[in-house]
């Protein structure tokens, strides 16, 4: 791969960079500028944002080689509000602990770890990392240590769904995060079903079925312009100087303890995760190649004294391979270590 394939995203300044104001969302599509939606010239860059991503369109992994690897958000939770008549979590400090070190030393993240926010502060944490100018970083990853059923989540104070913050991070809302990968890891369960391990895999197919068709929004996708004569030289490129459309969902990963409807045991899937990371041969595998080996080792490895089995669960929108490329220039220890928020100082 030489350096060619990379070039690194640049902030926009907002004349430029307004996709839809909230004025303009409001308006009919009718009166949305009409493009082609498989031909493409320079002048589609007059009406389309100018979102430069830090790759090639046609290179097959995702650039590792920014200043910084990025940051890495932990929202643990230990204690619920009496009202939520939720258990306390007590046995996964020392998960946490071990998580942590291994995202900052093994692949060199800057770890930040929250404890047993409300949902406002996580709300608020989320938004400000969406809002931060994240040119220099390679990626951007968050773990959720909570309690859950089905597709909601747990904060101190009540429930709420991932997919509004994680939407927060699609390439036309952070853009300084257009094409690189945005990485999020839930250990929740989702209910009391126990999956036994039969191989009967009917409850797959009805769950394939029944996610077939999850809503009525369209993903009108992101234009990447990358057009002469504006922030990029052809000659910066392997490939040809004219603009592509990204689907504004690409570069996600999202990784649950366990398939959906399904109890997850609180420590299995993070506790193969960590083995993976910490593995000098599995560093050599691309990210998603190691999330495989972690399902492997969850569906294989771990069961409960009553037979119970569980597998995680991957959704992935990537569009290209990530490597944990280590940084040429070693970072000073104590930048390396997680910093702890902890919301028991007033909220």
């Amino acid at each position: 791969m030489s350096s060619d394939d990379f070039v690194d995203a640049q902030p926009v300044p907002p004349v430029e960079a307004s996709i839809v104001s909230q004025t303009d969302n409001e308006t009919s599509s009718a009166t949305r500028p009409q493009h082609s939606r498989t031909n493409f010239s320079s002048q589609d860059c007059v009406d389309y944002p100018i979102i430069t991503v830090p790759v090639n369109k046609d290179t097959q992994c995702y650039n590792m080689h920014h200043k910084r690897r990025g940051d890495a958000y932990i929202f643990h939770h230990t204690e619920f509000d009496s009202n939520l008549v939720l258990g306390e979590r007590k046995d996964d400090k020392d998960l946490l602990q071990k998580l942590s070190d291994i995202l900052a030393d093994r692949l060199e993240f800057n770890v930040k770890v929250f404890k047993d926010l409300k949902y406002k502060k996580i709300e608020e944490e989320i938004k400000k990392a969406a809002h931060e100018n994240h040119k220099n970083s390679d990626c951007i990853l968050f773990v959720f240590m909570t309690h859950g059923s089905n597709d909601k989540l747990y904060a101190r104070n009540t429930h709420y769904t991932l997919d509004p913050l994680r939407s927060l991070f699609t390439s036309e809302k952070c853009r300084t995060l257009a094409g690189k990968p945005k990485i999020f890891i839930i250990q929740v369960c989702f209910s009391f079903n126990n999956y036994r391990g039969k191989l009967n895999f009917s409850f797959l197919i009805n769950l394939i079925g029944q996610q077939a068709c999850r809503g009525s929004l369209v993903d009108e996708g992101t234009l990447i312009p990358l057009c002469p004569n504006r922030r990029i030289s052809s000659s910066a490129m392997d490939g040809p100087s004219i603009p592509y459309k990204l689907s504004t969902h690409a570069d996600f990963l999202i990784a649950y303890a366990t398939v959906s409807n399904y109890a997850a045991y609180r420590t299995w899937f993070l506790q193969a995760l960590c083995k993976v990371l910490d593995s000098e041969e599995n560093q050599k595998d691309d990210f998603l190649s190691m999330m495989t080996t972690v399902q492997r080792e969850v569906a294989i490895s771990f069961e409960s004294e009553l037979g119970d089995k569980q597998i995680p669960s991957l959704t992935s929108l990537l569009t290209r391979k990530i490597y944990f490329t280590q940084k040429e220039k070693p970072r000073n220890t104590l930048t390396n270590r997680m910093s702890c928020i902890n919301s028991n100082i007033s909220e």
